[in-house]
């Protein structure tokens, strides 16, 4: 009864809750994923067991801690179709070791000013896991901002250019020149 409470605070279903161990910066979760009973391809009743493995998955913080869970998954051979398969959670994407809370958390801090190293950091992810989750938002070029910065280092263009483009401030010619 205890185990199914920990697991709906933390809002995942289909998991047995094992072991929680606290460190210094770390909370590590240890559940298993419940066993299935027929597959998901041809609804039979004759699957085995093939593996089982332990997958890393990194959530939010809890406690301001950093949080690991180690997921214990089973993999199954289905005898009558020949397919395998393994249970799919509602909480982490597929072929993913994070789960779907944290990436909208990561998604959460692009509103404020924060750069992508700091954001990294702070959830105990890759600068290049950041800028991959930045990259599937889409965001709409309606309009411009109230600030329009260039950097004439990098820019090859003469000053001549950057005050012609700085004076026609109009949406459509300003996008095809930065396209």
């Amino acid at each position: 009864m205890q185990d199914n409470n920990n697991m709906n605070f933390l809002g995942f279903k289909d998991l047995i809750f094992h072991s929680l161990a606290e460190g210094k910066e770390f909370v590590d979760i240890h559940v298993s994923v419940k066993n299935m009973n027929t597959c998901p391809q041809c609804g039979s009743k004759k699957i085995w067991v093939h593996d089982h493995r332990v997958q890393k998955t990194k959530d939010t913080h809890i406690h301001g801690k950093k949080c690991l869970i180690h997921l214990k998954k089973t993999r199954y051979d289905c005898k009558s179709c020949g397919c395998r398969f393994e249970r799919e959670l509602d909480f982490i994407a597929k072929c993913h070791t994070m789960t779907n809370r944290l990436v909208f958390s990561i998604v959460s801090e692009f509103n404020e000013v924060y750069s992508i190293s700091s954001i990294a950091i702070r959830y105990n992810v890759s600068s290049n896991t950041v800028l991959r989750i930045l990259n599937c938002l889409s965001v709409s070029r309606a309009r411009l901002s109230k600030v329009l910065c260039i950097d004439t280092h990098s820019a090859h263009v003469s000053l001549r250019e950057i005050a012609e483009i700085l004076s026609i401030r109009l949406l459509d010619i300003t996008n095809i020149l930065f396209k």
